[in-house]
């Protein structure tokens, strides 16, 4: 096997999914160009008969593009903040930098039922669809065959879109819709994710590995704490232990809680400090509570039907004045909820402070290097 001193596969699987920092993104599955990388338990693994499962003979011949793909791998987090936000990230703003922020709500009825805290992300992306705006839409949509599991989708109508509305708290690998797209040959594309999920676009976009990000013209955020396993928490927790059949389940939704609604009209709250063993260990490594990297971030932040709406990007500032314009959705001033921007504050600090200045993603905390030297200098001094 021929040898390659860029970072590739090989370097890819011993920093980070060795380590169990790998967030299961799916960037890396998205960039490979030969087809040898696939998820088992959102874990990317080598399936080349011809490497062994933590090498790779296309990364040793020069291929990287996996390890570019990466957003734990040294992402590339000043091209990507100079593009969406003209500048790093104040230290002083653990939620990342915004323009503005604001509150808001669909006023849609159906849309307020089947969407979660005031139902903005799916009154954004209906009105692009149905405008022709966009022509179509990467989100996590519900499995139609498991109960309560997501699945990377593309939907391409609003009627499919409201199909998809709503919360699940389990982890859906998102980006790999973005092949359907292409194959799709959609021009104009929003796509809906997590923190980890809105970075990801970024870092291949900013590695140049455009041929699944060109067609992304919007990236809606999802402010999150951390997901939930299925298997332990969907079917362990809430089917067994609670003994809550899941189709019996309407939505799921966090409030200092996870209340579980069912179809009778009754809830069951799960206390958080129950729910939290049941966590993706994952996401125990991220930084980033408030999608930094989208273009609008959104979180419900224990509000009952309005979602918290940071605008982050002259892109995102334009699609949603637009909306506003065209009474789709509704915005108040964001200081009539102080409850909510604490919280806000308070996770986004709490999240900073997950990772270590060692970890290869430590830039993410720490956005300047002389920041980062001097954790690093501290931790060891502290170590020792």
């Amino acid at each position: 096997m021929a040898t390659s001193d860029r970072k590739h596969w090989k370097h890819l699987y011993e920093e980070i999914v060795a380590t169990e920092i790998c967030c299961g993104c799916s960037a890396c599955l998205v960039a490979c160009p030969h087809k040898v990388l696939e998820f088992q338990d959102f874990d990317p693994v080598q399936i080349d008969p011809r490497s062994p499962f933590d090498n790779c003979i296309h990364g040793e011949e020069g291929c990287s593009l996996c390890a570019m793909a990466c957003l734990r791998l040294h992402p590339s987090l000043d091209l990507i903040e100079g593009v969406v936000h003209g500048k790093r990230r104040d230290p002083e703003q653990p939620e990342g930098t915004h323009i503005y922020k604001t509150l808001a709500r669909a006023t849609d009825p159906r849309v307020l039922e089947r969407g979660q805290d005031g139902g903005v992300v799916t009154a954004l992306l209906a009105w692009g669809l149905d405008g022709g705006e966009l022509d179509g839409a990467v989100v996590a949509a519900p499995s139609d065959g498991v109960p309560w599991l997501d699945e990377p989708k593309l939907v391409q109508t609003s009627e499919d879109l409201l199909k998809t509305a709503g919360s699940r708290y389990t982890y859906c690998a998102t980006p790999l819709a973005l092949k359907k797209a292409v194959a799709a040959k959609c021009k104009n594309v929003a796509l809906v994710g997590v923190s980890c999920e809105s970075t990801a676009v970024r870092q291949l976009a900013a590695e140049g590995i455009k041929r699944w990000t060109r067609p992304v013209k919007l990236v809606i955020g999802l402010m999150c704490c951390e997901t939930f396993d299925y298997e332990a928490f969907m079917i362990g927790k809430v089917q067994q232990e609670k003994q809550i059949p899941l189709t019996d389940i309407t939505k799921v939704n966090v409030k200092g809680k996870v209340i579980v609604s069912l179809k009778d009209g009754s809830e069951v709250d799960i206390p958080l400090k129950d729910a939290r063993p049941y966590a993706n260990e994952w996401c125990h490594h991220c930084p980033d509570f408030a999608a930094e990297h989208a273009d609008l971030s959104c979180g419900g932040l224990g509000m009952e039907g309005w979602t918290m709406v940071l605008v982050r990007s002259e892109v995102g500032r334009d699609y949603l004045e637009r909306a506003v314009a065209a009474g789709v959705v509704e915005t108040r001033d964001a200081g009539e909820e102080p409850g909510a921007l604490e919280v806000m504050d308070r996770l986004a600090r709490k999240q900073r402070a997950r990772i270590d200045p060692f970890d290869p993603h430590a830039s993410a905390t720490w956005p300047t290097e002389q920041l980062l030297q001097a954790a690093r200098a501290e931790a060891s001094e502290s170590g020792s």
